[in-house]
């Protein structure tokens, strides 16, 4: 009457693919703005916001 018992491995397999995952969204998280490099019309657009922001600070229209 002994009964073999099979193990369970279904936790295994689900923290693997939690483990997968969480890795995978780090690995993405990292690379996410490789391709965002400093490029001419970004300097043009931060030069437009300093500008609007010192003229913001002149007038004493602070949000502070």
């Amino acid at each position: 009457m002994a009964e073999e018992q099979t193990k369970d491995y279904s936790t295994y397999y689900i923290g693997g693919i939690i483990l997968i995952a969480v890795v995978g969204v780090f690995i993405l998280k990292g690379r996410e703005t490789e391709h965002l490099d400093m490029s001419a019309g970004s300097a043009v657009s931060e030069q437009a916001f300093d500008a609007a922001n010192e003229r913001r600070i002149a007038s004493k229209n602070t949000f502070e």
